[in-house]
């Protein structure tokens, strides 16, 4: 990969960055962000502890710019049936609490072991999911749901059924999420 530059000295290898990024990322889906520190990442990544302070200053910086990547703005919902759109919404949350902040970070914001990293996830997450509650509100104001739902509810429902199924079973079953969708599906499109 070529170098990147940072203004100053040698030039930056883009490759030094991800591996550094990985590393972090990896400490903090599986074990939490207390296990995220600068030593941690330097003996995962292999990279040096002194060529990650001179990409982040602290772990706090460090941290920001992990979660600046894992939780990006919601993109918006295709234009599907509501049912579907539902799914796609369940794909969303799902992705977030699964793939990118990990059972090790999710854990961590449950149990509130960290209440900056909570604090920090939680207002990502609420801008992330704000866009999709503006969705919802499209969806009323069209016809194709209920008049009567809650947005937010709606979410906090979808979140909550993902979380019990990963507390009972490990991971979501095959057909859950149609299951899921299916049984809520009726409850908020409007007939």
């Amino acid at each position: 990969m070529p170098p990147t530059t940072s203004g100053r000295g040698r030039p930056r290898l883009e490759s030094t960055d991800q591996r550094i990024f990985e590393a972090a990322r990896e400490l903090l889906r599986l074990k939490g962000p207390a296990a995220v520190n600068i030593d941690s990442v330097a003996t995962l990544s292999g990279v040096a502890r002194t060529t990650i302070y001179r990409r982040y200053r602290s772990r706090d910086e460090l941290m920001h710019a992990i979660l600046e990547h894992l939780i990006d703005p919601a993109p918006l919902a295709p234009d599907l049936p509501v049912g579907e759109k539902l799914r796609w919404v369940m794909e969303r949350i799902s992705d977030i609490l699964e793939n990118r902040l990990g059972p090790g970070a999710t854990a961590a914001i449950i149990a509130d072991s960290d209440p900056e990293f909570s604090t920090a996830v939680r207002s990502r997450l609420a801008t992330r999911l704000s866009s999709l509650a503006d969705l919802m509100t499209i969806d009323m104001k069209a016809g194709r749901l209920q008049p009567t739902i809650d947005p937010d509810t709606v979410l906090g429902v979808l979140v909550g059924a993902y979380l019990a199924e990963v507390l009972r079973f490990g991971s979501p079953r095959k057909g859950w999420m149609d299951r899921a969708v299916g049984l809520l599906a009726p409850a908020v499109v409007k007939n």
